[in-house]
């Protein structure tokens, strides 16, 4: 699925439905408070992202009161070359289901994971911004997912090309155990890892599919840490 800056859909060549929303609704958001208590939820998640990540560098905490409400943490891990790998995390997203799909088993409660050099704010209020966008509009994101950076989308975070957000399941594999560790109101939490991409490998993606992209990651051997000066591989 891909989402541009209309409510009917479009299906790609490669099988991907399209979905254009108006600016005007593109970034309305959902203020006020939850109506369910949070606490245990956020406790649940705190104690397992330890156990995945170690102690927090710290937690950029939402002002404002949108619902659900959402965090993103800070994390550091040392690769094996001795450099330091950011993974920023959020944190509330995974508080409320996910208008899925009915009749189907895609993942209704999920956060969102980034793996970068340094914790950018830029970064922080992306993932904050992805994070609301699905309960802000009634929608869902999964794996394959493709949001674009306006319409014409414009670059991300100081690169050239990336301009797009493609959603993945992490490759990591400790992070990917994730469902099988935290569950939400009886439900699995599932990462989404945050890969940006460019237009020209969208479109490879909306031409032929998402396993085009995979493909396309495994030949330019694609690493999970975020580089804002790769070129685009299309």
């Amino acid at each position: 699925m891909s989402w541009f800056g209309g409510n009917d859909p479009e299906v790609s060549p490669g099988g991907s439905v399209i979905r254009r929303y108006p600016d005007k609704d593109f970034m309305k958001p959902r203020i006020g408070f939850s109506a369910e208590p949070t606490d245990g939820f956020i406790a649940a998640r705190e104690e397992v992202y330890g156990r995945l990540f170690g102690e927090s560098a710290g937690v950029s905490h939402e002002m404002l009161p949108q619902v659900p409400h959402i965090d993103v943490y800070t994390y550091f891990r040392r690769s094996k070359d001795g450099s330091d790998t950011c993974v920023l995390v959020t944190g509330g997203m995974s508080d409320a289901p996910m208008s899925t799909p009915r009749g189907n088993d895609f993942p209704r409660r999920v956060e969102l994971i980034l793996y970068c050099r340094e914790p950018k704010p830029v970064y922080v209020a992306t993932l904050r911004w992805l994070a609301h966008f699905p309960h802000n509009q009634g929608t869902w994101l999964g794996m394959g997912h493709t949001i674009p950076n306006g319409a014409p989308p414009e670059p991300f975070w100081g690169s050239g090309v990336l301009d797009t957000i493609l959603l993945l399941p992490t490759i990591v594999q400790k992070d990917a155990a994730l469902p099988e560790q935290l569950k939400i109101a009886g439900e699995p939490v599932h990462f989404l890892w945050v890969v940006p991409i460019s237009t020209p490998e969208c479109n490879l993606k909306l031409e032929k599919g998402v396993e085009a992209i995979l493909d396309l990651f495994t030949i330019h051997r694609h690493p999970h840490v975020f580089d804002p000066n790769r070129a685009s591989y299309v």
